[in-house]
């Protein structure tokens, strides 16, 4: 596996994950966004309910009292959560749905006196606790410059600029009742802020998407395992092995697809072996009739027709042999070994040289591959001896490709080959002879080179060189 070039998102467990950690995220955030609008609305009607509770209880005790005792009364009723003074001047309306419900809810108990109330936000460098809301703040003055000198209490005002706190927002509501002319009960407290989700719940949502993340990934590894069998069975069936079979397991859905392609696993492979076995039984049974026929051709005394007699005989038994080989190839018994693909080169351009073909080996550097090695051999001295053969010569190179790939390269000095005949010249029995030097072939050397290469899931790539000759690449996976 190339790690570079691995991505988690394209395998299935990547995604099942990915997409199971997104759906219980987004799940969550709609949950908990409701959670919290919810608890902060109960919360300010709760708070909403005790200030109205609180300000009726306060004018009840206020209201009767003479002019002169009622700012003592007043600041009797209050506490650390809300204030109460007496004021001269009110201001008109309600501002905010929290001052309009809270208006709405004194004003039917307060026998018909006008009610006032608004909200404003102030800012707090501190952040308000329940010993700290309207808690006096020594020195401070009164917001209201209408408030009745010194029987008026101090508000909570902002705590000192070095408050490590920081700054806070808060929503101040202020509530005015009539008292009697030109006197008006009022009362001023902190709305709650709004609540956030509180941590535990942030805790319980990141272990519960871990808890899940870990059954997605058991439950993709239940159908990955079974279907990287099958894909590593598909892929043995595609480089030619006949004897296949996928093991049968994981959920149901998985193991019918795996018992599907074992079956045509099966009939594929039956087919395969019934063509090879008809190639191979016509193969071995012309040697007879062509053995004969050459030994009636030795007899003759006339050199020039024993000569005519045997070359026809030359060419049928090597069109014999490598038709065996075809049939062979991509489908040999042969064990696979980790061999070093420059010393095949060495030895075999060595082999070459001593019959009088044309074949260099560029292989100073070991290349260790996992392969057949008769096989690897067969095609490297395939493509050779074609290099040779239409090219006048070949430059065997071996050497590791993109991707940690086997590549044995041969290339010539020829002709070359038309664009269109590149793809034809590895079809079996196909034969190029008129656009390269005229040489007569069987039409098999390059076929069985692909077959080959596709027995070891690997590939034949041909291409032109500039500006000429001909580059064969024989590219074995790493």
């Amino acid at each position: 596996m190339n790690l570079n070039r691995f991505n988690p998102l394209r395998t299935l467990a990547g995604r099942l994950l990915l997409v199971t950690i997104a759906c219980i995220a987004i799940s969550h955030a709609v949950a908990f966004t409701l959670f919290a609008s919810e608890r902060t609305r109960t919360f300010q009607r709760e708070a909403e309910q005790r200030i109205v509770e609180r300000v009726v209880d306060a004018f009840q005790g206020v209201r009767d009292q003479p002019a002169n005792v009622q700012p003592a009364m007043a600041r009797a009723a209050s506490n650390r959560g809300m204030r109460f003074y007496i004021v001269d001047s009110t201001e008109p309306g309600q501002d905010g749905d929290a001052a309009a419900r809270i208006a709405q809810a004194i004003a039917p108990q307060v026998n018909g006196a006008q009610v006032n109330a608004h909200t404003r936000s102030i800012q707090l460098n501190w952040r308000p606790r329940m010993r700290d809301i309207n808690r006096p703040t020594p020195g401070a003055q009164p917001p209201d410059d209408g408030a009745q000198g010194r029987d008026a209490p101090a508000m909570p005002m902002p705590g000192p600029p070095d408050d490590d706190r920081g700054p806070r927002i808060a929503t101040q509501l202020t509530v005015d009742i009539a008292l009697n002319p030109g006197h008006w009960l009022r009362a001023t407290a902190l709305l709650p802020a709004p609540r956030p989700v509180p941590d535990y719940l942030w805790i319980g949502a990141l272990a519960s998407m871990i808890a899940v993340g870990i059954g997605a990934v058991l439950i993709s590894g239940q159908i990955n395992r079974p279907l990287a069998d099958l894909g590593r069975a598909a892929e043995r069936l595609g480089w030619g092995e006949t004897d296949v079979k996928a093991p049968v397991s994981g959920p149901e859905d998985v193991r019918r697809a795996s018992v599907a392609f074992n079956a045509m696993a099966e009939r594929l492979g039956r087919h395969m072996n019934r063509q090879r076995q008809m190639l191979w039984a016509l193969s071995h049974d012309l040697r007879t009739p062509i053995t004969a026929l050459r030994l009636r051709a030795e007899l003759r005394e006339d050199d020039a027709a024993r000569q005519r007699l045997l070359a026809p005989l030359a060419e049928m038994e090597t069109l014999t042999e490598q038709a065996l080989s075809l049939a062979r190839a991509g489908a040999s018994e042969e064990e696979r070994a980790h061999v070093d693909l420059a010393e095949i080169a060495r030895t075999l351009c060595g082999e070459l040289q001593d019959m009088g073909i044309a074949a260099v080996a560029e292989a100073d550097t070991p290349l260790v591959a996992e392969c057949r090695p008769s096989e690897i051999a067969r095609a490297m001295r395939n493509l050779a001896e074609n290099a040779a053969k239409y090219g006048g010569g070949g430059v065997m190179k071996v050497y590791r490709g993109a991707g940690n790939e086997a590549v044995v390269e041969v290339v010539d000095s020829g002709p070359g080959l038309s664009d269109d005949l590149i793809d034809r010249v590895t079809q079996p029995f196909f034969r190029s002879d008129e656009s390269r030097s005229g040489n007569c072939g069987s039409g098999l050397g390059l076929a069985i080179v692909q077959a080959i290469a596709d027995g070891h899931g690997g590939r034949l790539v041909l291409a032109n060189r500039t500006p000429h000759g001909l580059s064969a690449k024989l590219i074995l996976p790493g």
